[in-house]
């Protein structure tokens, strides 16, 4: 295997241009950060003779309190970056600059990346491959609200304004040419687009072309990135907060997964799904995983009631066909790299115990079934309704906290929880301005 020397020098030699690389991580809270690094320094990271050392404040800084950071421990810690120099691409929205993701190591730690959702789904994939023998692809919807950037955080409203569901309307001047924008930059920086329209009434969406799940999540994490940067430059403000305006559209970030190399000897479809139902309270405290994220537990959205359809967008998970799947109790304040290992971890638990799927195939609407109707088809869970109810199941899944290193269940769980008791204090207006800071 290719050295991480040879790797970045590699990538150099493709890309002479490069000035700076942006090594970047997740935090718990969904926060992208980066450090940018000069090229010389990185040569020096990447053949071991330095490396970058984190504050505290890397992964476990809750929204609400920061910059105030909140930890579990008594004493510092010491956190190091560990750059995936085979993540390295282009930022096509910046020239000169390139990107890596990275692990997140815990120096002192008994084990020390157990707190790093990177390695955890390295570890959901690399499971699934030995013990099951199958590849996973994953491919993202980007749902995005632009707003002025004159400071009132208002929805913009051109002459050609974004007018409903896959509408020409809204991209036909302004809107169409930033999209175009924003497309040549993923395309210089490898990232393939499946399609983009208008999603609702001020709302875009970008879907993504499927990849390898890792490099999917780490496509993800870019593409938003881009989508924000050249907004700014147009004086645009994207967001993919949950609730960019109080009485507009909510954002979604759905997660489409499907297996390939598959053996039906050692892998049923039923049971892969039946995991992932079974568990769905506990993996909405990871995907819609802010206070107001459960909102979205309504038809249309992320559903109210936890089950699957073929093609029915009204339940939390979409039957595309028997080996693809769509997953929409996800939003833009989630850990990508966290939610997409609880998934298929929770699927590898359906495949281990042969998880029977007690739900039918339901392409009803669900809010106009009637109590009986849903008990036939297995629809007896309701979705949780705020993000406390889905931190309480999260909390009291005993099969997830066997999945999940106790470390970083408990960070997480921890900053999660000290977001809910600061949120709950604030005003719908005052959280809304608070996520548009971030997301």
């Amino acid at each position: 295997m290719p050295s991480d020397m040879d790797k970045l020098k590699e990538f150099l030699r493709v890309n002479k241009s490069i000035k700076y690389i942006r090594i970047q991580w997740i935090d718990y809270s969904g926060v992208l950060r980066a450090r940018f690094v000069p090229i010389a320094r990185c040569l020096r990271i990447a053949n071991g003779s330095e490396t970058i050392r984190l504050a505290q404040n890397s992964i476990i800084i809750p929204i609400s309190t920061a910059p105030r950071i909140f930890s579990l421990s008594d004493y510092h810690e010491t956190w190091l970056l560990r750059p995936d120099w085979s993540s390295l691409r282009v930022c096509g929205f910046q020239t000169g600059h390139a990107a890596a993701m990275s692990f997140v190591d815990q120096k002192d730690a008994e084990t020390r990346l157990d707190k790093c959702p990177r390695m955890l789904l390295v570890q959901a994939l690399e499971r699934l491959d030995k013990e099951r023998g199958v590849k996973v692809l994953v491919g993202f919807e980007i749902e995005f609200v632009l707003l002025d950037g004159n400071g009132s955080n208002d929805v913009i409203k051109p002459l050609d304004r974004l007018n409903g569901y896959s509408r020409t309307a809204g991209l036909r001047a302004e809107s169409l040419a930033l999209v175009e924008e924003i497309i040549d930059a993923l395309e210089q920086s490898s990232i393939s687009i499946h399609h983009f329209h208008a999603e609702v009434q001020d709302q875009l969406e970008i879907a993504l072309t499927p990849e390898p799940a890792l490099q999917a999540v780490d496509s993800l994490v870019l593409a938003q990135e881009t989508i924000r940067a050249i907004c700014v430059r147009r004086n645009l403000k994207a967001t993919m907060t949950p609730k960019p305006t109080l009485p507009g559209p909510s954002n979604s970030l759905h997660l489409h997964l499907s297996l390939v190399d598959i053996d039906v000897e050692r892998v049923s479809a039923d049971h892969f799904i039946a995991g992932v139902l079974d568990h769905v309270g506990s993996l909405c405290a990871f995907g819609m995983a802010n206070y107001d994220g459960c909102a979205r537990s309504i038809g249309d959205a992320a559903g109210a009631w936890v089950g699957f359809g073929t093609d029915n967008r009204d339940l939390p998970v979409r039957k595309i066909c028997d080996w693809h799947w769509e997953f929409s109790m996800m939003n833009g304040t989630a850990n990508p790299y966290l939610f997409a290992a609880a998934v298929l971890l929770a699927a590898l638990d359906g495949l281990a115990k042969k998880t029977e799927l007690v739900w039918k195939d339901c392409k009803l609407f669900p809010h106009l079934m009637n109590e009986e109707m849903r008990v036939e088809y297995g629809i007896n869970n309701s979705m949780p309704v705020t993000f406390k109810e889905a931190l309480d199941c999260l909390k009291e899944d005993a099969v997830v906290n066997a999945w999940i290193a106790k470390d970083l269940l408990e960070w997480y769980i921890s900053v999660k929880e000290k977001e809910v008791e600061v949120f709950k204090k604030m005003t719908d207006e005052q959280r809304r301005l608070r996520f548009l800071e971030y997301f």
